[in-house]
């Protein structure tokens, strides 16, 4: 399952789901490098590992998206 930060506050990550469901995580479990806007995945464990590839991923696709939306062609 995909998260995406949305906030981090006092020492939680507040994150969302696909699905919209909210979640607050101790950002001492999360693994590697992250920021408001990344996207972390579980590790089977009780952890959470941030993935830069499908963060990266994602902001292409609504990059992309966004840029469909104002295109005047």
């Amino acid at each position: 399952m995909f998260l995406s930060i949305d906030r981090i506050v006092n020492g939680f990550a507040v994150c969302i789901d696909d699905f919209g469901n909210i979640f607050s995580i101790a950002v001492s479990d999360i693994k590697g490098e992250f920021k408001e806007g990344s996207i972390i995945i579980s590790d089977g464990n009780g952890g959470y590992i941030a993935s830069g590839y499908e963060t990266e991923k994602r902001r292409e696709e609504m990059f992309a998206f966004t840029e469909a939306l104002f295109d005047e062609e």
